[in-house]
């Protein structure tokens, strides 16, 4: 473990990571990006687990969050992104990483954060637990305001069938060709199923995706069974390429 900051945009964001004990030559990777109002400690578990497969992983605390500096009342959506798009470049300088396997794991938010960057960076497979989605006329506003957490007007949003048009991360998931993992929390009011499966709806080779719903979890995944059970399946999927 290696705790590291960079800046964006004048804020020094807070980042670890984790490398496999038997460090290559070249390593599968794999960035983290938490959810709204999480922090990067969150995926600490998974990030062990994954470096004993042999992945170098790089986990960061967004614009106000965790430790990172910045102001989580006022940034855009707009702005969290590109937290996401410097702690990616950051990530392919590092030693060790091979640019060319590169896996992304996204939490709520973060899942729709890391669905936007495969369409502006080379990323191989998306793991997504719970990935929210937006309006696209969100974007630019602060995310605090537009948050979809207990909001009831966002929960309803998302509850409705969407095209491949319907918002940005739709259409970007529509051109992603790598593989795929979802992982959705049965019990979840945050992310309703139907938004879910809008996500499913426009991926293009269902063939490449691996689809795991979680028995009576809610949307959070607090330490302890759920956890765990995160763990498990993320390793699971990402031992098949090491």
């Amino acid at each position: 473990m290696k705790h590291i900051e960079f800046v964006v945009s004048d804020h020094k964001l807070k980042a670890t990571l984790f490398f496999p004990k038997n460090l290559q030559k070249k390593n599968p990777s794999i960035l983290f990006i938490h959810g709204w109002t999480s922090a990067r400690d969150r995926s600490y578990q998974y990030a062990e687990a994954l470096a004993k497969l042999g992945y170098i992983s790089f986990l960061f605390d967004m614009q106000g969050h965790g430790e990172s500096e910045g102001d989580i009342n006022t940034a855009t959506t707009k702005e969290f992104l590109d937290d996401v798009l410097a702690a990616y470049d950051y990530f392919m300088k590092v030693e060790g990483v091979d640019t060319e396997n590169v896996g992304v794991v996204g939490s709520s938010f973060g899942g729709y954060l890391g669905i936007l960057l495969s369409e502006k960076r080379n990323v191989k497979r998306l793991a997504l637990r719970v990935p929210a989605d937006y309006p696209n006329d969100a974007f630019d506003k602060s995310k605090m305001v537009t948050s979809g957490g207990d909001n009831p007007v966002v929960i309803a949003w998302r509850a409705k069938p969407k095209d491949v048009h319907g918002t940005y991360a739709l259409d970007a998931l529509s051109k992603f060709t790598g593989d795929m993992l979802i992982i959705e929390s049965e019990k979840d009011i945050v992310v309703p199923h139907q938004s879910i499966q809008n996500y499913i709806n426009v991926i293009p080779d269902r063939d490449r995706l691996t689809h795991v719903v979680m028995k009576n979890a809610p949307h959070s995944a607090p330490a302890g069974p759920f956890r765990n059970i995160v763990e498990h399946t993320l390793v699971d999927w990402f031992r098949k390429w090491v």
